[in-house]
């Protein structure tokens, strides 16, 4: 019989496998932020955009899924795609917002490797939108508010959502990672303080701590392994900084991803085999 600690090494590929799907969560984390930045705070996005991106992803998921698993799901992670999709990407064009998010669940349903897909799904479609077709989008950091009480529910609603996902690790480690490769910058490199430091400030990087690299099913189940994770794509997003790459952490993110995914989730099957067969 596996004990409790050989079940923690479980690859998630059922949101059943929480008491509470912190989908929920995250869910009402992303829609605060689209209602307060669309009501207060000026997003250049217009409700057109946004809605089509959530549009094209719930469609996108719901045929998939029947044709493919013959069932019909209530495609709630596709809501929360979409949704991200129009926090993620400005564009003027509408029909960008809807190919992100149709990339979104086109790769979520058949990149995968051991039941799970590879990739965050918001990360891997936006980094390919902003690398291919980057005079027609861009990402928009800029037109977020580093106010102070913007920040703190940001911090707030963030803490909740991972620490319901039981990703709050991921998170600390790669915030930490980054303010001690941003120091480095700053004391070795002589980049100023403000460069350095100042993305933690802003909700453009929270929201992608908070929402984008902790996405249960693409990081690793053990807790070691997501912390390992999480500093590599902090060491690799300080690289990219150093060499002014725009957009470092999508980037960070998706490589990191594809380099570190597969083979981890082949080590855990080992594991899982191991104990099962008693070898």
């Amino acid at each position: 019989m596996i004990n409790l600690k050989e079940q923690s090494l479980k690859i998630i590929t059922s949101w059943k496998d929480y008491k509470v799907d912190p989908r929920y969560f995250v869910l009402l984390f992303l829609f605060s932020f689209t209602l307060a930045g669309m009501v207060y705070l000026g997003f250049f996005q217009s409700w057109k955009s946004i809605l089509t991106g959530i549009v094209v992803s719930v469609t996108t998921e719901v045929v998939l899924t029947r044709l493919v698993h013959k069932v019909w799901r209530f495609p709630l992670s596709a809501v929360i795609t979409g949704t991200g999709v129009g926090l993620l990407i400005s564009s003027p064009y509408p029909w960008i917002y809807a190919l992100t998010s149709f990339l979104s669940i086109v790769i979520k349903m058949f990149v995968r490797f051991k039941k799970g897909h590879i990739f965050n799904p918001n990360n891997i479609a936006v980094v390919l939108v902003l690398f291919t077709l980057n005079q027609y989008a861009v990402s928009t950091p800029k037109q977020w508010t580093n106010g102070f009480e913007i920040m703190m529910v940001i911090l707030l609603l963030g803490i909740f959502a991972t620490y319901m996902a039981n990703r709050l690790d991921v998170v600390l480690s790669f915030l930490g990672s980054f303010t001690l490769f941003g120091l480095l910058r700053h004391y070795w490199l002589g980049a100023p303080m403000y460069a350095a430091l100042g993305p933690l400030m802003g909700a453009s990087l929270q929201l992608f701590a908070f929402f984008m690299i902790t996405d249960p099913k693409s990081t690793p189940s053990t807790r070691r392994e997501r912390i390992l994770f999480a500093f590599l794509v902090g060491a690799l997003d300080a690289i990219f900084r150093i060499y002014r790459i725009p957009n470092p952490q999508f980037y960070a993110l998706s490589l990191i991803s594809l380099l570190t995914i597969i083979p981890f989730r082949i080590w855990i099957a080992k594991r899982i085999n191991k104990t099962e067969t008693g070898i």
